[in-house]
This record gives structure tokens, sequence and C-alpha cells, in this order.
């Protein structure tokens, strides 16, 4: 079986429109934290913004660095999330680990390979502007999470 989302558009600063791979997830903490992120096949681990850590009581510690495309690197703190993603009958509960930046606020929820891509087979279609996720046979430690509101 498979799920598919399709891209979001998203409105630039400078008024033009693109459409950008962001998918729903729930981030699982004191409180449930619904939230759309941005799939990045290029980002090696997930960067959770320091407001959400926080606010999740996220346990984040040591010393790491982000770096991206032309930026300085960020100072971040390593952590770990629980999160549910899916769609339909297709609901998935699982660990990742995250980077929480200490320095920069405002960040976007950016979903990274480590933890997540190894979990699905995953098809960026740019022509259908989509992308297609199929749960991995040989993936232990992902469950199907059954939610209250499924029907």
């Amino acid at each position: 079986m498979s799920f598919n989302f399709k891209y979001k558009p998203v409105v630039l600063k400078r008024g033009s429109k693109i459409y950008r791979p962001l998918i729903p997830i729930t981030i699982n903490g004191k409180e449930a934290f619904d939230a759309l992120a941005v799939l990045d096949s290029g980002s090696d681990i997930t960067i959770l913004p320091k407001e959400i850590a926080e606010e999740l009581g996220v346990d984040f510690k040591g010393d790491n660095e982000i770096s991206g495309i032309g930026g300085s690197p960020l100072k971040a703190k390593e952590g770990k999330i629980n999160i549910t993603f899916g769609k339909g009958i297709e609901i998935y509960r699982f660990d990742i680990p995250v980077l929480v930046p200490t320095e920069k606020e405002n960040l976007s929820l950016i979903i990274g390979r480590l933890g997540f891509f190894n979990q699905f087979r995953i098809t960026f279609d740019e022509s259908q502007k989509r992308i297609e996720f199929k749960k991995s046979p040989d993936i232990i430690g992902g469950y199907l999470a059954v939610r209250e509101d499924s029907e």
C-alpha cells in the first residue's frame, strides 16, 4: 500500500507562488503538536525550531552545528522526537533524531533523511507536484498507529 501528498502552494515575500513538498506530521510530546514540515532530501537530519522543542518539552543537549547552502553554521543541540505520520489507514509512529538551533528563531520545521527516509520508499514527482510514500517492508522499529479519528 502507498499514500501521497500534493505539494502545497507557498507565496514568497516578492509575491510569486511556488510549490513545496510539505507534509503533515504530529510531534508527540507533553502534548501532540500538528505541523506542516518541509520534506528535504538534501537535509541530513531533521531541524526542529527551538520554539517548538521548548513548547513540547523536548530534551535537547550536546553541541553540534547546522550548516546549509551559503549560510554560516548555526549552533545546535541534539535531541529526539517521536512523530506520527501517514494518511488514511496507514498511520505510523516512530522516533527521529533532530537538531535544535539555539541561536536563530523563525526557522521552518525540516524533515531530513536520518530516521525518516529509511522508513519509506519516497518518490518526489515534480511533474505532478506530489510525494508518494510506500512503507519499507524491511523496517523494524516503526509501527502502525491507530488514530482515534480514523475511519
